[in-house]
């Protein structure tokens, strides 16, 4: 039976195999690492046919995961989470109901999310922040901004500018003070052309804030790009 010993610098399984953040391997132990919200996930195989699992834990809470359209930011984000059963899933677009589009992209993320996390569907996100309880995922701040510039009629007064700016410092006060696991999905919208009418423009300037204040006040910020995480 194989021995898996724990200690604030790491752990050691059988008194051999160390496991502290270098992916060090011994021969006949087969060692696999997942980068999870959490911390990095050590999945070891010994050689009497033993599976031990074990997670160095981080010291962050707070993920920021960008990426533009279609960068694989959103299956990142559910893959840190994966390994924690209780997640709720905070959904910040709608339920999809006036546009088939939508709803089809809904239902996919549906359908590979575990069944075991929750879900809300919300842009109230400061009390889920401010509350404890289990990770949270965020998907995602872009959807989260346009729908708070719709409930503060922008778009037909742009002279209101100032009270979306005012939720985005609260946001980030509540992001910042989080007890809890957060990992929170953006778009990266301000490395094309500048949008021609204004509406746009103040989008993308906006969105340009609440990526950077959020991502200031992250522990880990990650790039999406074709379906690979770097981190920034």
């Amino acid at each position: 039976m194989a021995e898996l010993v724990t200690g604030p610098d790491g752990a050691v399984v059988d008194g051999v195999l160390r496991l502290d953040g270098s992916g060090v391997e011994v021969e006949g132990y087969r060692v696999t690492t997942t980068r999870t919200a959490r911390g990095l996930r050590y999945d070891v195989r010994t050689p009497d046919g033993s599976e031990l699992s074990w997670t160095a834990q981080g010291t962050g809470r707070r993920t920021l995961v960008l990426g533009g359209a279609r960068s694989g930011k959103s299956t990142e984000a559910e893959r840190l989470l994966a390994s924690s059963p209780d997640t709720l899933y905070v959904a910040t677009g709608g339920d999809g109901s006036a546009d088939p589009e939508w709803a089809a992209r809904i239902a996919l993320h549906r359908s590979r999310r575990p069944a075991s996390w929750g879900l809300a569907e919300t842009i109230d996100l400061v009390p889920l922040l401010e509350a404890d309880g289990p990770p949270l995922l965020i998907d995602c701040l872009t959807l989260w901004l346009a729908r708070t510039m719709d409930a503060c009629d922008i778009w037909a007064h742009p002279e209101r500018t100032g009270e979306v700016e005012q939720r985005i410092e609260q946001l980030a006060a509540a992001w910042s003070g989080t007890s809890r696991v957060v990992v929170a999905v953006s778009n990266e919208v301000g490395s094309g052309l500048v949008p021609a009418d204004p509406g746009s423009r103040l989008f993308r300037d906006l969105m340009g804030r609440l990526n950077t204040v959020i991502a200031h006040r992250a522990d880990t910020v990650l790039w999406c790009v074709a379906g690979r995480a770097v981190p920034l």
